[in-house]
């Protein structure tokens, strides 16, 4: 079994490009070897012997008690410190379900990020009691369960949110960004894209493939266009401070310019350009239907500014004003550029966010630091040409500098605790692309959760002992 959820085996392809036949094979006597080598010592049975039943169940149990190990473990490598927990929800359409997935983030000895996958709630319900529960076992076993935590997590679950860790968002990387790349890749490459398309259209011999291709060529229409352009010019949301400033003065003032671009973008390509004098035509197979409005109404009002309004409201509620401080003010530690956006006043202002953690006596203790830290850092080699608060985290662990400024690296850690630090944004994008990838083909259900957790945290994993996984049983 231990073999089984180490090489991913439930879900027949682990990513790794060889098919299952190969990896039973090649890999199993390695597996075999390694273990008959093992040092005795590492896993032996206290207790007597014990007598128990083979069940139609029995993976499903080892799985469950290996999952529930694995958070221990995880829990315990924590060893006390600060950490911070956020949700995120996939949605399977194909299966007309999701499944909550739930992460910690902390820092190592080392003074790097990481991210660990506590586990999987398949079809969590919102409304009722069994998400609440879900939630107290997971972060009960790791030993990191408060109710507070809990009723959070539930309400902002049951609120709709999605990438919500205590108010704070994560932008981009999962559901609510997860194509912005993908489209400006689209955008910038659309003629060899249609180049491609009309080949697979005119020449594949794939009567699937083919028709596929001529549904696409036939969908790329100046409503295509203007929605691609569209999304590619309104998702700024990276720049948090000028997300909503930006929108608004494309609302207000970036009508005409972008339908030049608009015009160029279709010309460029071949796309047959809207007259927005004529009467907006919603279905042109149905010329029946009578319409007042025209194209530049639809386009305009109902495209255009809709379109950005929704993007403000996203923005007014997905970021409340405390979160968007603590982003903001936790990049004033940055070490771009020298340490340039570094303003110690801010960052005072940021640690009495957390009023636990920074008393008035180690607020005074702070400010004495930062000043210290920020002469002592600039003249520092060593903290020359780093981009990102993690690199900051871990020079200063190398350097000792934690320990000469405990405060301020207190601070830091708090900084990247948080999901939205832009320097870890995409640590758990992985996890939870192979996470939906899986639950695309499998079912989503509690085996498949578990196998899913011990395959992604292996290292983990591997540490618990047999006797700690039967004593579950």
């Amino acid at each position: 079994m231990r073999f089984v959820f180490r090489e991913g085996m439930p879900f027949l392809d682990n990513g790794s490009g060889r098919c299952f036949a190969e990896r039973m094979i090649v890999d199993t006597p390695g597996f075999m070897v390694n273990m008959m080598f093992q040092d005795p010592g590492i896993s032996q049975r206290s207790g007597p012997p014990r007598m128990w039943t083979i069940t139609p169940t029995l993976d499903k149990d080892i799985a469950h008690a290996f999952a529930k190990e694995t958070r221990k473990g995880i829990g315990s490598e924590l060893q006390g410190d600060f950490y911070g927990i956020y949700v995120d929800v996939i949605y399977i359409p194909s299966k007309f379900m999701s499944c909550m997935v739930l992460f910690a983030r902390y820092i190592n000895g080392k003074g790097d990020v990481v991210e660990r996958l506590l586990g999987i709630v398949p079809e969590p319900s919102a409304h009722g009691s069994s998400l609440e529960v879900a939630i107290g076992s997971m972060l009960s076993e790791a030993g990191l369960n408060c109710p507070q935590f809990t009723e959070k997590v539930c309400a902002l679950i049951q609120e709709g949110g999605v990438n919500r860790d205590n108010d704070l968002k994560k932008p981009g990387e999962t559901r609510w960004g997860s194509y912005y790349e993908a489209l400006v890749n689209f955008a910038t490459y659309f003629d060899p894209s249609c180049e491609a398309l009309f080949f697979v259209r005119d020449v594949v011999k794939n009567n699937d493939q083919s028709y596929l291709a001529y549904k696409v060529l036939e969908g790329l229409s100046y409503d295509f266009a203007f929605g691609l352009l569209l999304m590619q010019d309104g998702t700024c949301t990276a720049l948090l401070q000028e997300a909503k400033r930006q929108l608004q003065v494309m609302r207000d003032e970036g009508w005409t310019p972008f339908l030049n671009k608009i015009g160029m973008f279709c010309s460029d390509n071949e796309i047959p350009m809207a007259n927005m004098g004529e009467k907006f035509d919603p279905r042109p197979r149905l010329r029946d239907e009578a319409t007042t409005m025209t194209n530049l109404d639809h386009y305009h009002v109902d495209f255009f500014e809709k379109v950005i309004n929704i993007h403000l409201n996203e923005l007014d509620r997905r970021f409340s004003e405390q979160s968007s401080a603590l982003f903001l003010l936790s990049s004033c530690l940055s070490p771009r550029n020298s340490f340039q956006a570094f303003d110690k006043e801010k960052l005072i202002g940021y640690a009495r966010l957390y009023p636990s953690e920074f008393s008035d006596t180690a607020i005074a203790a702070l400010d004495l630091q930062l000043a210290a830290f920020i002469t002592d850092v600039r003249s520092d080699a060593r903290f020359r040409e780093m981009n990102a608060l993690s690199d900051l985290s871990v020079k200063m662990v190398e350097t000792g500098k934690n320990t000469a400024y405990p405060q301020v690296y207190l601070l830091l850690k708090l900084a990247l605790i948080l999901p939205a630090t832009p320097a870890t944004a995409k640590t758990a994008s992985s996890a939870l692309k192979f996470i939906d990838s899986t639950m695309m083909k499998e079912p989503c259900n509690q085996w498949i959760s578990d196998c899913l957790l011990l395959f992604l945290e292996r290292d983990i994993f591997e540490r618990v002992t047999n006797d700690a996984v039967i004593a579950l049983l």
